[in-house]
């Protein structure tokens, strides 16, 4: 099957901003093939008009104006119209998330205990400045962890919109494996994800590339797996000493990166500015030295 050629624009954004190509491959999901799906910001709410529901992470995007899928063969092509870039000062130092429909098993529902993944359905990742020439994305699958949450004070099956939008430009702690949320609750879960809304992190490093304006997501021939694709983000860069990432650097952001001196845990606050992984004098000197 030959590429489609597609362009679809909106304004300005941290999402993906157009469609270059797709080719829906061979088997992909029934009737999901929309690519324009793939544009825009990432579903915070799903089913409506059928069963109507919040993007969590124990229910993802479903309908088929918000995810696209790829079959066996198929890529697609988006782009961006400011160019991503590999920047340090993003938090954990990811500079773009990919956002599927992956999401967690809920072994006792309701009541939302982790127990598994499903949907986690691959996809090569590849990068580029120019849309001709591609660098792989080794370390990551477009289709991954972690799944989408739309809200951060939802209920994981509520059928109303939550108060909180969660941040799709904020990665989730890279360290952060499955292994560890196995057999824990909801609410343990939200405190992993802190404002993050999930997907998978990528950093543009292991691209000697400084910059990207191309992402394209391909299956292999074989596959028997089918990726869907929500969105993609580009991080916002967090400003040097800004501990809660409010914008300014002042007393709160000294009294957090004070009280998680040591090791840095898992999803701890955003105080490790030099990427070592350990709060320490370094960076109470990043926070003296940005004060507002």
């Amino acid at each position: 099957m030959s590429p489609l050629p597609l362009i679809v624009s909106i304004l300005s954004s941290p999402w993906a901003d157009a469609v270059i190509s797709y080719d829906e491959g061979i088997g992909p999901a029934p009737g999901y093939t929309q690519a324009s799906a793939a544009i825009g910001e990432p579903s915070r709410f799903t089913g409506e008009g059928i069963w109507p529901g919040v993007v969590s992470p124990f229910n993802a995007p479903w309908l088929a104006d918000e995810i696209v899928s790829i079959g066996s063969g198929g890529h697609l092509v988006l782009s961006f119209d400011e160019p991503v870039q590999d920047d340090p000062h993003n938090p954990y130092g990811i500079d773009l998330i990919v956002f599927g429909n992956t999401g967690f098993i809920d072994s006792a529902w309701p009541s939302a205990i982790v127990s598994g993944v499903f949907s986690d359905d691959n996809g090569t990742i590849e990068v580029s400045t120019d849309g001709k020439q591609w660098v792989a994305i080794t370390t990551q699958f477009a289709d991954n962890l972690w799944p989408t949450c739309g809200y951060s004070d939802s209920l994981p099956y509520d059928a109303v919109e939550g108060q909180t939008p969660t941040d799709f430009t904020m990665p989730i702690d890279p360290r952060l494996t499955i292994d560890d949320v196995i057999n824990i609750d909801h609410e343990t879960l939200m405190m992993y994800y802190r404002t993050s809304g999930g997907g998978t992190g990528i950093d543009l490093a292991e691209t000697g590339l400084a910059e990207i304006s191309y992402v394209r997501i391909s299956t292999p021939q074989d596959s028997k797996l089918t990726p869907e694709i929500d969105a993609i983000a580009d991080v916002e860069a967090q400003i040097p000493g800004d501990v809660n990432v409010n914008g300014v650097v002042d007393v709160s952001d000294l009294l957090i990166l004070i009280s998680t001196w040591g090791p840095l845990p898992i999803s701890g606050p955003l105080a490790d500015f030099n990427g070592d992984w350990t709060i320490d004098v370094s960076d109470l000197l990043v926070v003296i030295g940005n004060w507002s």
